[in-house]
């Protein structure tokens, strides 16, 4: 079978299983769907084939997107969440560790897979950002969305619980963006300025620099332009169609054999971060930075925009935790593939 055909069929059955997935809201569910779509056809047909080039576009496309959600204000208030930023991100960076090198030791993983598997990043990029640094993405995926589902489905109930009728926080009412017109040429502008650094980012020494000059070049091109960068909803679902798509075409028998013996590793990984949430939780509430709900909503590993949703659920709605969670993704994102870089060579 030609590779454009292959390619073409590949597409096709991750869209089907992604879009399925996406229209019952399961979380992460284009993503996840392609991954399914694109395995299916490998495993039951040979015929999946990804060029490593969709892969590109798709950090290209996520740096955009990421990036072009950054205005201004948010740089700005970025100063005024410097102190809890410096205890959360610190914490989350142990916890990944720790739970990272518990991962390598129990179970057959290499160790880059076992640290990526924790992770706390989203399940659109975190995946991608794995392939680039050598660890199996088809295992990250998982892995992420057991913890996405983690973060989404079981923290808000246990800090409900754990804080009980703990006042709700201060309140500083978040401001809801408005919602931009999208025009066609900003978003071709925007998409440019995002592939020029990234490709620049692509040929850099810095792990998952792909995606991460991406990012930082659509920032700096929003926060001199204000309202001219855009990325629109569908192409971020194309990007996870794409991230997807690629992950599961490089699924065989051994990766799935793989993923069948990830009992002790998800066990490692739900501990940790459970831990996690109830010890940062305590010290942003004793560092005086937020209340008891605040402080755990913001070691809750889910993505900033879940933080959103999650924290009006809970009656909080305190613009500093939405703030922080951005600021956790950029650092993520930027910032956590070279350390956990070296610490493969340091403990190689």
């Amino acid at each position: 079978m030609a590779p454009w055909i292959q390619l073409l069929l590949t597409i096709l059955c991750a869209l089907a299983v992604g879009y399925l997935l996406d229209r019952i809201h399961l979380p992460g569910g284009m993503m996840i769907g392609a991954v399914i779509g694109s395995c299916l056809l490998g495993v039951l047909t040979g015929q999946a084939n990804m060029p490593g080039p969709a892969k590109t576009i798709a950090q290209i496309i996520a740096g955009a997107y990421i990036g072009s959600g950054i205005t201004r204000d948010d740089v700005r208030q970025m100063k005024t969440v410097v102190k809890p930023a410096l205890i959360l991100i610190p914490c989350l960076l142990v916890i990944n560790i720790i739970a990272g090198l518990l991962v390598y030791h129990v179970s057959e993983l290499d160790m880059m897979t076992a640290l990526m598997c924790c992770v706390p990043g989203g399940i659109s990029d975190i995946p991608m950002i794995a392939a680039d640094l050598g660890a199996d993405p088809s295992v990250v995926v998982t892995m992420q969305f057991i913890r996405l589902v983690l973060g989404i489905g079981c923290f808000p109930l246990m800090i409900r619980a754990v804080t009980g009728k703990d006042d709700a926080g201060r309140n500083e009412v978040v401001k809801t963006k408005k919602k931009k017109d999208i025009q066609v040429k900003y978003v071709v502008l925007t998409f440019s300025v995002a592939a020029v650094c990234g490709l620049i980012g692509k040929v850099s020494p810095m792990p998952s620099g792909t995606m991460g000059f991406a990012t930082l070049g659509s920032i700096a091109f929003a926060c001199a332009f204000p309202g001219k960068a855009q990325m629109p909803r569908l192409m971020r679902k194309g990007a996870q169609l794409l991230s997807g798509a690629y992950v599961g075409a490089s699924i065989g028998a051994a990766q799935l054999k793989m993923l069948t013996t990830l009992g002790f590793p998800v066990v490692i990984l739900i501990s940790g971060y459970t831990l996690g949430c109830f010890a940062i939780g305590f010290l942003l509430f004793r560092a005086g930075c937020f209340s008891r709900r605040e402080g755990m909503l913001a070691a809750t590993p889910a993505g900033a925009s879940d933080m959103a949703l999650i924290s009006a659920d809970l009656g909080v709605s305190n613009v500093k935790l939405i703030v922080l969670q951005v600021l956790r993704l950029i650092v993520v994102v930027l910032v956590f593939p070279s350390i956990l870089s070296f610490v493969v060579h340091l403990f190689a």
